[in-house]
Formats: structure tokens, sequence, C-alpha cells
């Protein structure tokens, strides 16, 4: 198996990945834009604190971006703000080709 080709990636959303908290709330990474696909789907998952939530939007992403869709990141998606809810990553004997996000 291999990475998803970059090609295949039709959709783009802009990424603001969360880095932590301030002194005056969340703080998050200059936004830029990450090429993937947008399928939009109704699924329940659990969030990382627990909390179970309905999502929305699902990304199909490129392995080498997994690091920007860290939870609580933030995307705007075709002009609609969004939240990552968690990252999923497809491994087949040890290589992974694509990461699968979940958003609000």
């Amino acid at each position: 198996m291999t990475k998803v080709r970059r090609s295949l990636l039709k959709d783009t959303v802009l990424v603001e990945t969360y880095v932590g908290e301030g002194a005056y709330g969340p703080v998050y990474a200059a936004a830029k834009a990450v090429s993937c696909n947008v399928r939009m789907k109704r699924r329940l998952v659990k969030t990382a604190d627990g909390v179970e939530s309905v999502d929305l939007p699902v990304l199909t992403a490129h392995p080498d971006d997994a690091a920007s869709f860290t939870p609580e990141t933030r995307l705007t998606i075709a002009a609609r703000a969004s939240t990552v809810l968690g990252v999923e990553p497809f491994t087949f004997r040890g290589q992974t080709s694509h990461v699968e996000v979940s958003c609000s």
C-alpha cells in the first residue's frame, strides 16, 4: 500500500493548528492551506475528552499533513468554520496511506 497521491486530493481547507493555551485563551499557528478530500457525513464520534458528538465534515488527507490536524485545530472548509475532533491514520504493513480527520 502506498500513500495517497496528492493529485487525488481535490479540495483545499484552511488549517490553523492548535498549539496550546496562552494567557488569553487558545493559541493557534498561522493559517495554511492543505489539500484534502472533504466528505459530508454524519456519524457519532468521541472527542479527546470523551464527549460524544455528531460530526459532519470528514477529511481525507495525506499522511505527511497529519501533524497539522491536532484536536481543537480550527478549520475553514468552504467558508464554514469547523474544529478537529479526532484523527485516524489508515496503516497497512507499517505504512500509513492516508489520515481521516473528523470535524465538528
